[in-house]
Parts: structure tokens; C-alpha cells; sequence
């Protein structure tokens, strides 16, 4: 799997991080949470832990994750939003590029992470950080594709107010035949294994646990989602077929007001570690497990053993949360610890990526 993450990967989320915020208790101990794009670690953060364990294998990733850190930390939100790239400048300030070196160079970095983001500045100084990664170019090639070539122009539906309204809009904009015959292409098994995994594809025929095929999932679920929830509130999908979150109602958690205050106040020890996630939680114990969708790669029998196999110490209330995208472990071993239906049937319904199974247990 290591391969995989040699580079860098994700700089938004293709998660939705409201999961998380709430089922994470407030002032625990220690805390474990898997990397990505930091986008999912800012919130859990603003519950202010004694200590966070931040584990990916890809250094890219933790360098990305310790400037995101710094950023909420030391700017104000108007900043933080126009550093990020979630704005192109500070409303009324007429401010560029310019602007964004000047606010890097007030980072608190370590020597590391500032010669690793010096190097790109080329990259980020025009436009912030928030598309810079593999994942996220991909949908904006993808969206490209929607608008200019097949003539999907989904501008409309995103500006609907109401969901009847929305209703209304996608069915005289949208083009179902055509996206569903594009989207058998654009997300078939091999263009996620050659193009985004790299070879390691949980979702490939031989090891998913979802019964339909990759494109006929994402088909169906992405246009569940036009018809079942307001989109102008969804970054995910502003970003795969807008090419930006044009909505403000849309941003992610980590742009929230009273969420950037928390991470402010947080006096959190920060514990960045490139190692396999097994060698961590096996090892140390934790009151709460963010897993994202790591438990996709995991070999069955690893998976199966994953909550027993943690340390004894792990205390009575410790949670953890555990995505999976296409492949779900067949069973768990769950002696010692509960399963929280609730949880996982509001997690289900919340998520606006639409494409996520949720285990979540309490250890007893």
C-alpha cells in the first residue's frame, strides 16, 4: 500500500468531517487520527484532546496537515479562508498573491515543513492550497469535461434555494443518459486503479464488498444526492462539477467560525508521525480512533481483529470511527466493545459524499 502514498494525494477532503465532530468527545486524553488533507484533523482538534497522534505514511501529507494547523491557529478566518484557497482574497482589501507569501511567512513551521512548501510556492501563491492535490486536479478535470465538452451545466441546480426548487432545476439541466454513460468511463475500476490508487484500488472485483461496480455506484449515488439534498451546501460535488466551491453555505467544518475559535484555543500537544497506523493504535491507547477509510486496505483477517487487537488500556467510552469506501470488512471482532447503530444510521444519512459505509463502536 505504501506506494500509494509516495505523493501528495489529497489537499481538501473527500470526507465529510461533521462525522467525526460529533461523535469525538470533548478534552480527551489521546487522541489517534489518520492524516489525508487535515481538513478532517482541524475539527477534531477544535475538541481540544490533550494529545493528537497524526499518522500517515506520506510526509507530503503531514506537511500539508502542519501548515493547515498553523494557519487556523495564527490567522484570522478571512485570512485563513483566502490563505487556503477557499476564497481568491479578502473581501474588499484587493489583495493577491502577494498577500498569500506575506501570510506563509508568519507561519509558525518547522524547518522541514517551510523548505517543503517554500520549494512549491509557484504552485500555491496564485490560488492557496486547497486543489493542489492529485485527487482533487482529478475532479476538476472531471468537472471540466461536464461543462465543456458533454454540456452539463449544473450551474443552476447549485444555485437552487430549496430542494423542490432543485428538483426542478435537475431535471430540465441535467443530462442522466449522458452522465451516466460518461461516469461508466470516468469511474470504471480501471481509471480508479490506474489513475487515483495506483494499483491499490479497494473496489477492484476481486476484493469489493459493494455489489454494484464502481460507476454504477457513483452514478447512483451522486444522483441520490441531487435529488434528496440541497447541493449548494455540498463542497464535494461544487468541486467536481463546478470546479470550486461557489457557495459559502457549502464550506467544510474546518472553515466554521466557532471551530476555527476552538483550534485557536486548543493547547493540544500535536504529535506528527509518519508510521503504519497497526504499529500506532496496536501499541498506544487512545479514547478516540478517526480511521478514515484506511480499513479498506487492510488484509480481512486485520480488519476482523482490529478493535481486539488493541492495547488493554484502551479506557471503557473510547470510540472509534471507521469509513469504508467499496469494501467493508465482512465481520468484526467485537468482544469487549459496542456498536453504535444510531451513529452509524446518522452518519449514513448526514455524509455528503455519498459514498461511505460507517462502522462506529464504543469499548465497553
Amino acid at each position: 500500500m505504501s506506494q500509494y502514498f509516495e505523493n501528495l494525494n489529497y489537499t481538501l477532503s473527500n470526507e465529510d468531517t461533521r462525522i467525526e465532530y460529533r461523535i469525538c468527545r470533548e478534552g480527551l486524553s489521546r487522541v489517534f487520527c489518520i492524516g489525508g488533507s487535515g481538513a478532517r484533523v482541524l475539527p477534531i482538534l477544535a475538541k481540544r484532546p490533550e494529545t493528537l497522534d497524526i499518522v500517515d505514511l506520506s510526509q507530503e501529507q503531514l506537511a500539508l496537515i502542519e501548515l493547515r494547523i498553523s494557519a487556523a491557529r495564527q490567522l484570522n478566518r478571512d485570512e485563513f479562508l483566502f490563505f487556503l484557497g477557499y476564497r481568491g482574497g479578502i473581501a474588499g482589501d484587493g489583495v493577491g498573491e502577494d498577500h498569500r507569501s506575506t501570510l506563509f511567512d508568519q507561519l509558525e513551521l518547522s524547518a522541514a515543513t517551510r523548505a517543503f512548501w517554500s520549494d512549491r510556492e509557484a504552485a500555491w501563491r496564485p490560488r492557496g492550497f486547497i486543489l493542489l492535490g492529485r485527487w482533487e486536479g482529478h475532479f476538476q478535470k472531471l468537472g471540466r469535461v461536464f461543462r465543456d465538452v458533454l454540456r452539463i451545466d449544473s450551474r443552476k441546480i447549485f444555485a437552487a434555494h430549496s430542494l423542490d426548487e432543485q428538483r426542478v432545476l435537475f431535471k430540465e439541466h441535467f443530462k442522466p443518459l449522458v452522465f451516466k454513460a460518461f461516469i461508466k468511463i470516468a469511474a470504471s475500476e480501471f481509471v480508479f486503479n490506474r489513475f487515483l490508487y495506483k494499483g491499490h484500488f479497494s473496489g477492484r472485483s476481486e476484493t469489493r464488498t459493494e455489489s454494484r461496480s464502481p460507476s454504477t455506484f457513483i452514478e447512483e449515488e451522486f444522483t441520490r444526492l441531487f435529488q434528496q439534498t440541497l447541493v449548494r451546501k455540498n463542497y464535494f460535488l461544487q468541486v467536481l462539477f463546478l470546479g470550486e466551491i461557489a457557495h459559502e453555505e457549502a464550506l467544510p467544518l474546518e472553515c466554521r467560525v466557532d471551530v476555527l475559535d476552538q483550534v485557536k484555543k486548543a493547547k493540544t500537544q500535536i504529535h506528527y508521525r509518519k508510521e503504519n497506523l497497526l504499529d500506532v493504535i496496536n501499541k498506544d491507547h487512545f479514547e478516540f480512533l478517526s480511521l478514515s477509510d484506511t480499513i479498506s486496505y487492510l488484509p480481512n483477517e486485520a480488519a476482523h481483529r482490529l478493535l481486539t487487537d488493541l492495547p488493554s488500556a484502551t479506557p471503557p467510552g473510547a470510540r472509534a470511527v471507521i469509513r469504508s469506501f467499496l469494501r467493508r470488512p465482512p465481520t468484526y471482532e467485537t468482544r469487549g466493545w459496542k456498536r453504535l447503530e444510531s451513529e452509524e444510521a446518522w452518519a449514513k444519512a448526514l455524509d455528503t459524499t455519498g459514498v461511505y459505509e460507517f462502522d462506529v463502536f464504543e469499548k465497553l
